[in-house]
Parts: C-alpha cells; structure tokens; sequence
C-alpha cells in the first residue's frame, strides 16, 4: 500500500494555526511560571502532600502495571498494612502512562511538562470552542487566555495537578455541542474520547462534573434553540456519545470493581456541612482580585480572612485559599456586559443566553450550602444544597470547583464581546486590540512571580540517595519515616506526602503515607506506634512525649508493631526538628535500634537488630482501635473531672460504652492490673471482662480512685474489655462516660 505523503502534508497545514497558537500559550505559560522552568527537572509547585501525591501517582501507574503487573488501583506501598484504595483518588493514571518516558529524566520533569501543557492545550482547546461559536480567531484567542490562565486554574495548579490538566472540558463541550448541531458521526466518538481523557488525565471528580453538565447543557440547548437542533440526529448522536463513553470506561472500571466496595478511602459526599462551606466560593471571591497574583497581594492580604477562610457559629476555621479563588476580572466583566448588551440588542440574546444559564447555575452550584458574603454566612441556601441529593452525582465535596464551568461560560461570553469591540476593525487594529487585552488580563489574573516571593512557589523534588539505597536491599519488608503523622498545622500534611513521594525510590511499604482522601483504618497502623507519636510531639514540644495512660516503657509498644508490620528501616527526616530535637530524637532511636546513618537530609536506623533481641518480650497494652469502640484523647478530662487538671490526668483514655484494651502477653502469666478510674455519671457498676469472661465488678464514682483486678492473661492478645451496663450519662458530652489512666501490670 503506497503511503500518500501530500494527505498527510496537507493535514498537518491544516492544523498549522493550531500549532502556533500551542506555541503562543506555551511561551506564556513559560514566562509566567517561570520558577518551574528554571527548575524543570528538579522543582515542583508548593503544594506540599498533594503535589508530592501526584507524583507517586504518576510513578505508580506504570509501575504497577509494567513492573508488577498488578491492578493500578490499589496499592500496599501507602498505608500499610492496609493499603490504599486508588478508585476515588486523584490517581491521573492516562497521565501517568502517557509521562513514563518523560520520568525517565525525573519525576519533576513529568510533573512539570503535564503542569506547562495543561495551561497551553487549556488555551488551545478553549480557542477551538470559541472559534466555533464565534468564528473570530481573535475573540477565540482571548477565550482562550481566559480560560488557561483563569485564577481559579491558577489557585488549583498550586496544588492540584488533576485540577491543572483541564484541557479537555473545552474539548469535550466542543465536541458534546457538535454532536447536538451537526450530522457527522466522528462528532459524538470525539466527545467520548474527550470524556475519557478528562475523566483520566484529571479524576473522577471532573468526569462527574462533565457528566452532570452534559445533562444540563442538552436540557438548556433544546429548550433554548430546539429549532435549530437536527432532533433525530442529535438523539442519535448522544446515543452513540454514550454507548461510545460505556465502552472506553469499560477498562477502567473494570480494574476499578474488585475496589469498589472495599471501604477503605472512597469518597464520600457526607463530608459535612462545615468542610462544604469551607471549600465553597464567598460571593465577593468574583470580584475582587486573586490572592495569588503578585501585583495585588498586598491589596488581597488585607481581606484574605475574610473571603478565603470560613466563620461559621463563632468557630474560625483555616484559610483554603485554593479552593476559594473565582476572580473574574474586570476587564473580562466589560468584556461580559458588552456581548450580552450587543447580543440581546440584535439578537434576543440567540448567542449568549445559553451560556448565562449556565453561568447562572454553576455560580449558585460554586456558592456551596449557603451564600456567604465577605465574613459572613448568610443562610441563604443556593442549588448546591439541592445537588448534594443527587444520588452518584453528589461526591464534589469542594464547590469551589464548579468554578471550572463558570470559566467556560465566562471565556465564551467575553469572546461574544471582544467580537463586538473589534467589529469592522482592519486586521492590524484587530491584532493591537488583542494584545493590549492580552496584557491586561494577564496583569488582572496572573501577573509574573516577582522574586524573592518566587522562591515561595516551587519546592525542590530530589530525592535524596539514602532512599534509593533503601529500594536496593532485598527483600520484603516495611520502612517507617518519621514524622509519620500528619500535623494539624501543615495544610496538605508536608511530611507525609514526602514520604509517599520517597516511596517511589525505596519501593517498599510505608507505614503511614498522604492521600486526599483516607479513613481510620488507613491512619491506625501509624497512630498506634508510640514512636510516631513522639516523632509528632517533638516537632512542637521539647521532649518526647506519648499520651498513653499505661505505665511502662512505651518503646516495648513501639518494638511489638513494628514486628508486627515487618518493619526494617526507620528513617527521619531532619528538616522536620530543629537541632534540638533533632538530637533528642536521634539519642533515643540510637539507644534502642543503635548508632544510625546521618546525612544532610536524614537519619537512618535499622530495626532488625533490636527487634529480634526485645520485640515481644515483655507485656504491652493498648487500646483497640476499631469501629466505635474507639478510645478518645484523654485532654477532654480536665473539663468535666472534680480533680484539678494535671499531666498525669491528662494522659487518660476517656472511654463511651463500651471500651476495650488490648494486652499482649509474651507467655501465660498471672498479673495484677492497676488503674484509677473515674465516671462522669455519677456513682456507678463497671463490669471488667477478660476474654469475654466477667472478672470484676467495679463501683466507680466521680472521684480519681485505684482498683486492683487479679487476672491471668494467655500467651498472646488478651482483651480486656470495661462496661457500665447503666450509664445515663447524657450531657453536655453523650460521649464521655468514663475515663482510666495510671494503669499498671505487676506479675503476681
């Protein structure tokens, strides 16, 4: 078969002006985020967690799948042993596939080159919308720029690469739009394929978006301009769209479906009324200038607390600067008012009015549960509170989100009006007016990174050596990098998304780790490490510290689990700790794992020694950790004890009906358990089983008092179980029955 070189040649100039306009938004994209293309091999966006969470994304896709050949959607390198379940993550696993090559240079360099062409394909693919509805490449140009460089695209790219790689939601209403006008079949397969890639190259999230706003969008379209709609053709087309999009997720969901019921770290749209609100648009967000724009921060810093945090029944809650951008702009607003003046005035609005529609639902979408106004929540509640009852629909725990839709809108109302503005202009005029608009919105939207607040922008993704070292011993074994707890002052946790990025070198199961999305089960094999614990402390308080009520050495804890998780290595990382704590932390793991490497970035212990010679030696108690019988921290007592509260009263576990503790025994042995109890309910009967068998009955009252209970604990796990079969205890803390702290165990 001879090969027709001039097809081929005359395609390509077919797409000549599309590969200059790529060209034209990549070089933007270039300038603006300059930082990262300086640093394009070894610099990421400072998004902390999420940003080193996508990278293990990117890596662990073709891992799993050219290396290991296992499902993509599920690991036990995160969260062991429990692993992590990838269905409702921020997985990107196309993007994954499609930057293998590219993280052969480095994982920053995939990064970064799926970072700079979100921004451009996002222009590109907005443009070829535009030109569609308009047919001004010059109007088309500025759709484009608006929606690439949009704040809201700007806020998530801080953090969120499935939230940069948006190019294909343009592509996909083109196409979706084509399918509903025009007769050609390649249309509706199009559509679909821009479905997947949306749905794949970003996440789920964006295709539930685009699948809502498809419903949306066909509802308005033949209720607006069913006239000019082909019916037969268009329903025919959407059939096939849809079949088309059954088919092409058919893989993916078919390595999504062992997963799908596992209940560990699914999304869930219960996240509650207060997260919602937290992630929800203030309505003066519109109007008033990104906080991450260099020229106007100072003017954003000012009302900051107001617009981008949330308070909410007098509780202040964190700023989320990320999720709260919606700044349209007001050259982008003129733009706006004049193509729907201009529209309506010659046309009834034949153009626009689809757009406002749908500019007008995803606004009160973006709004959240209730509208808020500067610092306040008004109770006014908007179509948010009626989405969250769509069953399947309703997992967008961020309505901020919907700003991408907003986007769209407000891309293709402004290009309607700068076609009006440059109406009857020559060419050369046309090209002026454009570039003075270019100029302006990017000054209004982006602005260039002024050093040295640059140097705030990007983080340094090298991984350091030690790491790599660990991945080249053998065997199968866990490795614990402390801090291994997220902190409640990191927003996403820093540490352990560092610790889930390092994974990629060690190759090994991580106790612990950074996803978006986790649950309890998740975040126990961590928290029930006394070490973990002490690791977290010391990055705030100047000794180590682990709030357990039980009065023995807690490095016996420590030694049990990780024998119990096979762990081989303990690593820390030093820019967590100052000096100080640095050497504390470093004196204890020497005196229990002995003397660790040191290198500029870490310290590394090895655990086997120490394991082998005192794991499991001696009796360990803790408290069981799952489901409701849960144990609370034990602060809470200094509110509703009689007895002043002190350190020692601090470290009680404060227990609702009913609680359990576990104990390891190393070998058959017959003890005597001590504690001081106390009950917020009056005087009243525990019962102490042991094994499911009665071993004592307590009466308790609300004063700190000492039991003794003899036992005889079997070689292994023991559960000793505390209950108040009439506990009526009902205020201001349903909760809170009882409390136990000061226990011992002394072999009889």
């Amino acid at each position: 078969m001879e090969v027709n070189y001039s097809t081929i040649k005359d395609t390509l100039k077919g797409y000549k002006q599309e590969g200059k306009l790529f060209l034209i938004y990549l070089a933007i994209s270039l300038v603006i985020f300059w930082y990262l293309t300086v640093n394009i091999t070894s610099g990421v966006p400072r998004g902390y967690g999420d940003v080193f969470q996508s990278m293990f994304n990117l890596w662990w896709v073709p891992y799993a799948l050219f290396v290991l050949h296992a499902n993509p959607y599920f690991t036990n390198l995160l969260y062991f042993p429990a692993g992590s379940n990838f269905v409702t993550q921020t997985l990107t696993p196309l993007a994954g596939l499609i930057t293998w090559p590219l993280q052969q240079i480095s994982l920053a360099f995939a990064y970064n080159a799926l970072f700079l062409t979100g921004f451009a394909l996002s222009g590109l693919f907005m443009y070829m919308l535009a030109y569609y509805i308009t047919g001004n490449k010059y109007a088309s140009f500025i759709a484009g720029l608006i929606f690439a460089f949009s704040p809201m695209h700007i806020a998530q790219a801080q953090g969120h690469l499935d939230w940069t790689i948006i190019e294909f939601v343009p592509l996909f209403v083109l196409f979706l739009v084509k399918s509903i006008f025009e007769q050609k079949r390649r249309y509706p397969i199009l559509a679909a394929v821009s479905f997947i890639l949306l749905t794949f190259m970003g996440d789920i999230e964006q295709g539930i978006m685009m699948f809502l706003f498809a419903i949306i969008a066909v509802i308005l379209l033949f209720a607006i301009r069913r006239k000019e709609i082909p019916k037969k053709q268009a329903i025919v087309n959407l059939s096939i769209m849809t079949v088309a999009i059954a088919l092409l997720f058919s893989p993916f969901f078919i390595a999504m479906l062992p997963h799908l019921k596992e209940g560990i770290s699914v999304t869930s749209n219960s996240s509650g009324l207060v997260q919602n609100m937290e992630w929800s648009d203030n309505l003066l967000s519109f109007f008033l200038p990104s906080y991450y724009n260099p020229f106007f921060n100072g003017i954003s810093s000012s009302y900051a607390n107001q617009i981008y945090a949330l308070t909410y029944q007098g509780i202040s809650y964190t700023m989320n600067v990320g999720e709260k951008v919606s700044y349209i702009g007001y050259s982008v607003l003129a733009l706006m008012a004049i193509g729907i003046f201009y529209d309506y005035k010659q046309n009834r609005l034949k153009h626009s009015l689809f757009w406002i529609a749908i500019l007008v639902i995803y606004v009160l979408l973006a709004l959240g549960p209730y509208v808020q106004i500067g610092g306040t929540v008004t109770g006014i509640p908007t179509l948010y509170s009626l989405y969250l009852n769509a069953p399947y629909l309703n997992i967008i725990r961020e309505p901020g989100r919907f700003d991408m839709i907003i986007t769209v809108a407000i891309a293709i109302l402004a290009a309607i009006g700068f076609m009006k503005v440059i109406d009857k202009k020559d060419d050369r005029k046309k090209l002026i007016y454009t570039a003075i608009l270019t100029a302006i919105i990017l000054a209004e939207y982006a602005g260039i990174a002024i050093p040295p607040a640059s140097s705030n922008l990007y983080m340094n993704a090298t991984i350091p050596s030690e790491y790599y070292l660990i991945g080249k011993v053998p065997g199968n074994f866990s490795v614990l990098m402390l801090p291994s707890l997220p902190s409640g002052g990191e927003t996403p946790a820093e540490f352990t998304g560092l610790n889930t990025y390092y994974t990629t070198a060690t190759h090994k199961p991580l106790i612990g780790g950074y996803t978006s999305r986790t649950n309890t089960t998740q975040s126990l094999a961590a928290s029930l490490i006394p070490l973990s614990q002490q690791a977290l402390t010391l990055q705030y308080a100047p000794n180590l510290n682990y709030g357990s009520p039980i009065n023995e050495n807690v490095t016996n804890e420590t030694l049990l689990f990780l024998e119990a998780y096979n762990t081989s290595f303990i690593t820390v990382d030093r820019s967590a700790y100052n000096s100080t704590s640095q050497d504390i932390l470093y004196s204890y793991l020497a005196s229990v794992f002995g003397q660790g490497a040191v290198t500029n970035s870490s310290f590394v212990f090895s655990t086997k020694s120490a394991i082998s010679t005192n794991a499991g030696r001696s009796i360990v108690a803790y408290p069981y950790p799952v489901g409701n019988t849960q144990w609370i921290a034990g602060t809470l007592v200094c509110y509703y004890s009689n007895s002043p509260c002190n350190a020692t009263l601090e470290k009680m576990w404060i227990g609702t009906n009913y609680r359990i503790i576990l104990i390891y025994a190393p070998n058959n042995t017959s003890v005597n358990i001590g504690m001081n109890a106390i009950s917020y309910d009056g005087n009243t009967n525990m019962q102490v089983y042991l094994d499911n068998y009665p071993a004592k009955n307590l009466t308790i009252s609300g004063h700190d008092t000492h039991y003794a209970i003899n036992a005889t604990l079997q070689q292994g796990l023991n559960e000793f179980a505390l209950y108040l079969p009439n506990s009526t205890y009902a205020a201001p803390e349903p909760y809170l029955t009882f409390g136990v702290y000061n226990i011992t165990f002394s072999k009889k």
